[in-house]
């Protein structure tokens, strides 16, 4: 079953002139997807599965309203129980999601930052 997960008020600290790495973690077993990064300006990295990705730098972030990232999972292993995520940006977690595959395994989760 697919289901939405929204979360709206995260809030990070960069300073203008330090670059930006974000990365997704798969902590859980099975999970596959893609995370779709919307940055200001044309050039929105994805990344495919895990990995890490450069946003850019702090003052260029700073100039949009809020980053979007969009993730796509989807988790067909029948022995995990849960679907485990993290996000993280300069290896400090910004948001840990977790839901039971019997509420979705092919969650769609949505995480709006606002760089300060």
């Amino acid at each position: 079953m697919r289901k939405i997960y929204r979360n709206k008020n995260i809030s990070v600290s960069v300073g203008d002139n330090e670059s930006v790495n974000f990365e997704v973690r798969f902590i859980s077993d099975g999970n596959s997807g893609v995370t779709a990064i919307n940055i200001p300006g044309d050039n929105d990295p994805e990344i495919h599965d895990f990995g890490t990705v450069n946003m850019g730098t702090g003052s260029v972030l700073k100039k949009g309203d809020k980053t979007i990232i969009v993730s796509d999972i989807i988790n067909p292993v029948p022995e995990e129980t849960d679907i485990i995520i993290e996000y993280c940006i300069n290896n400090n977690l910004v948001h840990r999601h977790e839901n039971p595959k019997s509420e979705s395994d092919q969650p769609l989760i949505i995480l709006w930052i606002k760089f300060n």
